[in-house]
């Protein structure tokens, strides 16, 4: 899939250059939402549970630091780049503490951001290559992607290709064949893999419901969903979730080991 990506600045310029970097660059990444505050960055953040963050240090209410700390706390796998035009470094040792993965200064250097996509890329080998140029002209690849922005962005709702046709003005037919033609899968299959990928990461909150999950991520059904999601990754959500926690918890048991020093042998 497109790595997901979400911009956090009150700057309304600053949102629209980063934007048009990442729009700019033809990597396979798209910004799924951009944000104006913390508070904002928190409840994008529930609901597309990007994959890298550009997030701005200063910003009314939660502060860029506060709002990774607690991003981090829930997904220590999402990248966070933090933008700052302050550069004595008095963030750093929190920064580091919390295990922020790059620090960019202003004005942002296009090249240093597509640096930071590349790399988070290279972290999710499992994502889906650029959509093919094979065959298919650059309005075509455009409108592709201009479809995985509505699913990326509605995928909680009831999307059906009669909706993506009401949103576009195009025939559903026409955007299917180029979407195909850009992804090599159906639509609707794109967008059951990405409601999966959503699911996957949610799971591994234990607080939350495998019902509530499903409906989370657009498929209110919970019988369905865990039909789908064996179907697609071979275990059910329940043996998923076990699979994760088992995993968290040996993280958690070695990370005590190493920081009390008491290191097997």
């Amino acid at each position: 899939m497109l790595l997901q990506i979400l911009i956090a600045d009150d700057e309304p310029i600053e949102r629209k250059v980063l934007d048009k970097i990442v729009t700019d660059s033809k990597l396979p990444a798209v910004v799924v939402e951009m944000s104006r505050s913390g508070t904002e960055v928190l409840q994008h953040f529930d609901r597309y549970m990007p994959d890298l963050i550009f997030m701005d240090i200063r910003m009314p209410g939660m502060n860029g630091l506060d709002v990774s700390a607690a991003i981090k706390a829930k997904q220590p796998e999402t990248t966070i780049a933090i933008i700052t035009a302050y550069d004595e470094f008095q963030f750093a040792k929190r920064a580091i503490d919390i295990r922020i993965d790059y620090f960019i200064l202003k004005p942002v250097d296009p090249g240093e951001v597509e640096r930071v996509i590349r790399e988070t890329i290279r972290k999710r080998p499992a994502m889906l290559a650029e959509p093919s140029r094979v065959n298919i002209s650059p309005v075509r690849v455009q409108l592709a992607r201009r479809i995985v922005v509505l699913l990326h962005r509605h995928y909680a709702e009831p999307v059906t290709l009669a909706w993506l046709e009401d949103k576009l003005n195009i025939s559903h037919q026409y955007l299917g064949r180029t979407f195909k033609d850009a992804y090599q899968m159906t639509i609707m299959n794109y967008l059951t893999q990405f409601r999966l990928k959503l699911a996957a990461r949610l799971l591994g909150d234990p607080e939350l419901g495998i019902a509530l999950v499903a409906e989370k991520v657009g498929i209110p059904d919970a019988s369905y969903f865990g039909q789908i999601f064996k179907h697609e990754l071979g275990v059910t959500p329940s043996q998923y979730r076990n699979r994760l926690l088992q995993d968290e918890n040996a993280k958690h048991t070695a990370r005590l080991l190493y920081d009390t020093g008491d290191r097997p042998t």
